[in-house]
């Protein structure tokens, strides 16, 4: 699944002008501070305008000026950066890699000295967008947004038209607004905004997953896995399904027999997991299960959801696991990324040697300019790398020792 074609962004937090081409399954690798989770948070903060609008946005990432990139030279007379975003996609019906459809967001600040001798400066959020896709096949639509003007314009063969569509408020998104109308390509820009605005980002919060869960007919897994016990009772009403998922379990955790399920009393019902252990009497709880054994089951809870979203974050995916077992996780994601695409982020170099060429992005910092560069490695250098180095050494060996780049100084 790739529905997520390319991303543009300039001038957001350490990304001064970077774009990245997404495959189904994409593999984040550098250092700390190079840039990972900044690209991630592009992501989650046009998910964040779309339920809360563009102000809100922002402010829960400090304002503007924390998300504009700093790393200029203020000597240079920029003193006012746009932040821009560009998303290329294939959401809608008659989108295809020839012809993506296309969302641009830019936004800046602007402040103005209000009249009067104690005359004082007020700063104010501006912003425009554009939207790009085909209404129906063999035609083009394109809306663009200017402070509370809509212009919609439409293609017919060499023939152009142009009209004024609904007003929106100056500090109000259309990514947010648009979809709520039937016309105007609404429904085209909600297919747009429900890929940022489903995008889930996963981290287990080990200690609440560990606890019973309430049950639910058809649950969604949390992002940070705290509705674990349900959501796997949940899955074993697919029974060959819920047994490739124990398959996977049995060769993670060691010793691994069976996953178990006992409800539990309270004022709504709840079901609790139980893992039947060999060479143990009795079960063991999730709440006495260790911290890899309980990572590995939320993961695998996640790569086995039949409705996940569209796009799938995973940050530190490694954190917990032996690298034995990266053959498998790594199979299992591509296999996964039919259904939903993944974003992970890792810092090893053994599940890195799992990956081919095209998985991989390798991220850095400039430590003179401050900003990020990704990919540190166009793909198409690492896949020659990687054939020159084929039975000598892997991807993970050749990003470890420094030859792709996406190392500490």
């Amino acid at each position: 699944m790739r529905p997520l074609l390319e991303l543009s962004v300039k001038n957001y937090k350490s990304l001064r002008d970077v774009t990245v081409r997404l495959g189904p399954l994409n593999v984040l690798v550098g250092p700390n501070g190079s840039g990972k989770s900044n690209l991630l948070d592009v992501i989650q903060f046009l998910g964040d305008s779309v339920r809360e609008d563009l102000g809100p946005a922002l402010d829960k990432r400090g304002g503007l000026g924390d998300v504009r990139f700093r790393g200029y030279d203020p000597s240079s007379g920029i003193v006012n950066l746009r932040v821009s975003i560009h998303v290329k996609a294939k959401v809608t019906a008659h989108s295809h890699e020839e012809a993506p459809d296309e969302y641009v967001l830019n936004f800046w600040g602007l402040s103005l000295k209000t009249s009067g001798e104690k005359g004082q400066v007020r700063s104010f959020l501006r912003r425009t967008e554009q939207f790009k896709f085909k209404r129906v096949k063999g035609r083009g639509r394109r809306i663009t947004i200017n402070g509370s003007k809509v212009d919609l314009s439409e293609t017919h063969g060499e023939k152009k038209t142009t009209k004024s569509g609904p007003s929106l408020r100056s500090d109000s998104l259309g990514l947010s607004t648009l979809p709520r109308l039937a016309s105007s390509g609404g429904d085209e820009v909600r297919k747009v905004a429900e890929l940022f605005s489903t995008f889930r980002v996963f981290d287990v919060d080990v200690r609440a997953a560990r606890r019973p869960s309430a049950v639910s007919v058809t649950p969604t897994l949390q992002a940070d896995a705290s509705n674990l016990a349900a959501f796997l009772n949940y899955l074993r009403q697919d029974e060959e399904n819920f047994e490739r998922l124990q398959e996977d379990a049995r060769a993670i955790v060691p010793g691994l027999v069976r996953i178990h399920f006992r409800k539990v009393g309270g004022a709504e019902e709840a079901v609790e997991v139980e893992l039947e252990e060999s060479g143990l009497k009795g079960h063991t709880t999730l709440a006495e299960a260790s911290f890899g054994t309980v990572r590995a089951l939320a993961l695998l809870a996640l790569i086995y959801d039949p409705q996940p979203p569209q796009l799938t974050c995973v940050e530190e995916i490694d954190h917990g696991f032996h690298p034995y077992v990266f053959d498998r996780l790594v199979e299992r994601l591509r296999w996964a990324s039919e259904r939903t695409q993944f974003l992970i982020a890792t810092h090893s170099p053994s599940l890195v040697n799992r990956l081919s060429a095209d998985e991989l992005i390798v991220c850095e910092r400039n430590t003179k300019t401050g900003e990020s560069v990704i990919p540190a490695a166009d793909p198409e250098v690492v896949r020659a790398m990687e054939e020159r180095a084929h039975g000598r050494m892997g991807l993970g060996e050749l990003w470890f020792t420094g030859s792709l780049g996406g190392v500490p100084p």
